[in-house]
């Protein structure tokens, strides 16, 4: 597994950049093969490329874009008349962006929402090719997860061993390219990454972000999986003070997140300890988490023995959903999870935002994370890192796709088990401490501190001279007053958070010029 990171080839009558995670060397047998399978529209033979991957094609008469199933990013596009730009970056092609932005986009970003800051623009999405003919743009899907489950009466024993198989495949290939870092937080997803590339022998250091705060701190789970299996752990102290906003950050798009300092960290370690490839746990929640639309029906229809059902429906009438919740789950249209999705008013309209009823709150688009690419152009890339996830893989998608749902949460002794498979994964592998542990911790904590230590830089940075003060999205007079009180400081510091990174993203746009790749 080897970083590609904007590597472009010339090739007889054209030209090929890409970018990504490649397993093996990109050699000239790779682009000549990428090269035919475009021209020759074999479009479906892109799906055997060897890695994840997100790249062009230029040849004499079309224009081909392209982005592998597990591509973390992705290429913005846009076509007028018989001209199509594109760029990894939306802001190369949006003249006059600051201008052109739409305020609802903008206050929903401040408020926490997850999305794209310039719709007029197409994005490519995973496993799609986009083709321009000098005259029009087509977009085709030539990859997709097709479910895989095992056979009927397979156990979640069964799916747990299948998994740890895959898994173990997956990280094959780290142990091969010299010193990986490991984001570790101590948590079952990274936890298990862990375990898999130390069993394939990875040269692999954890960095665990440690924190003062004991509401939540997770150190001892991280130091535990680092103890157990040899591995060297280096814990970096997150930043809390005034340096986790800093004014001289550049983004072309909204960093919507509240640790963008703290990645900042990682790298810089990563980097001055001669690594250049960051994996982590990021894709354990989609592939092992209960299913949002989790519901009785999931047990009684599921591919289920009658035995597991029994102890199922026992384990859900002991558990916090009472009976009517129960009999409505029965419907798919009534997940069990409704409750716990109920948006607080005061997550939905923020006390410093001028009020903007009716806006709805959205799921993240799990095709697109916007704060993954800005990381990658901001951060990562200028520092020749590539992030890069062992449990995006094919197999392992094809496989949770197949399994039961209600094989992803386990209802037992008035608890809902949450990631029973990869727990059961672990069992042998890593100290019950780990596998075993229920519940969270308080996460957002020391972002709440923070913002209650910095009320004034916040204040300096969203006040009446801001650029989201004069959008008409920050309220001068409510954050005064949303600042003044510590309640409140608690209660809107993601937005607050995330609205400070929004007015650093409006001031990158004001010095900025773009540069758009055209055809």
């Amino acid at each position: 597994m080897v970083p590609v990171v904007q590597s472009a080839r010339p090739v007889e009558r054209g030209h090929l950049a890409l970018g990504g995670a490649l397993v093996g060397s990109l050699d000239d047998a790779l682009v000549g093969r990428i090269t035919e399978t475009l021209r020759s529209g074999r479009y479906p033979d892109l799906a055997g490329l060897p890695g994840d991957l997100v790249g062009c094609l230029i040849t004499g008469d079309r224009v081909f874009l392209f982005r592998s199933l597990f591509a973390r990013n992705t290429l913005f596009y846009k076509q007028s008349g018989t001209t199509v730009e594109w760029s990894s970056d939306p802001a190369d092609l949006v003249p006059d962006a600051l201008d052109r932005l739409d305020r609802e986009t903008i206050w929903r970003i401040c408020r926490g929402d997850s999305i794209v800051a310039y719709p007029e623009l197409e994005l490519l999405r995973p496993g799609h090719l986009m083709v321009f003919d000098g005259m029009s743009t087509r977009v085709f899907q030539y990859d997709r997860i097709e479910p895989k489950p095992l056979p009927r009466g397979s156990t979640p024993r069964d799916y747990a061993e299948r998994s740890w198989e895959i898994l173990l495949a997956a990280t094959r290939p780290y142990a091969h390219v010299g010193r990986i870092g490991l984001l570790l937080s101590g948590g079952l997803d990274s936890s298990a990454v862990a375990a898999a590339l130390a069993a394939n022998g990875a040269e692999v250091t954890a960095y665990h972000l440690s924190t003062d705060d004991p509401l939540a701190d997770e150190s001892g789970y991280a130091r535990e999986v680092c103890r157990h299996l040899s591995m060297p752990f280096v814990p970096i102290m997150t930043d809390i003070g005034a340096g986790h906003l800093d004014q001289d950050w550049r983004f072309s798009h909204p960093y919507n997140h509240t640790g963008y300092r703290w990645l900042e960290q990682t790298v810089q370690q990563l980097r001055q300890d001669g690594a250049a490839l960051l994996t982590w746990g990021r894709d354990g929640d989609l592939l092992f988490s209960p299913a949002p639309d989790y519901g009785l029906h999931h047990v009684l229809r599921g591919r289920l023995s009658r035995s597991e059902k029994a102890l199922m429906l026992r384990g859900l009438l002991c558990s916090r959903w009472g009976l009517k919740d129960l009999r409505k789950s029965v419907r798919r249209s009534y997940p069990l999870a409704t409750e716990a999705t109920v948006i607080d008013d005061s997550l939905g309209q923020p006390d410093f935002l001028v009020p903007m009823p009716g806006v709805p709150l959205e799921l993240p688009d799990l095709e697109f994370f916007p704060e993954e690419q800005t990381t990658d152009i901001a951060l990562a890339w200028p520092h020749g890192v590539q992030f890069c996830s062992p449990m995006a893989n094919r197999e392992l998608y094809e496989l949770m796709a197949g399994m039961p749902v209600a094989y992803r949460c386990i209802p037992f002794g008035g608890r809902i088990i949450n990631k029973p498979v990869l727990r059961l994964m672990l069992e042998d592998r890593l100290p019950p401490m780990i596998w075993r542990r229920h519940g969270r911790l308080w996460l957002n904590s020391p972002h709440e501190n923070f913002c209650l230590n910095h009320s004034q830089q916040l204040a300096a940075l969203l006040g009446p001279d801001s650029l989201l003060a004069r959008m008409n999205v920050v309220d001068p007079q409510r954050l005064t007053t949303v600042l003044g009180h510590s309640p409140s400081i608690r209660r809107n510091a993601q937005s607050l958070i995330c609205a400070a990174m929004t007015e650093l993203f409006l001031r990158s746009l004001e010095s900025r010029t773009p540069h758009p790749v055209r055809s």
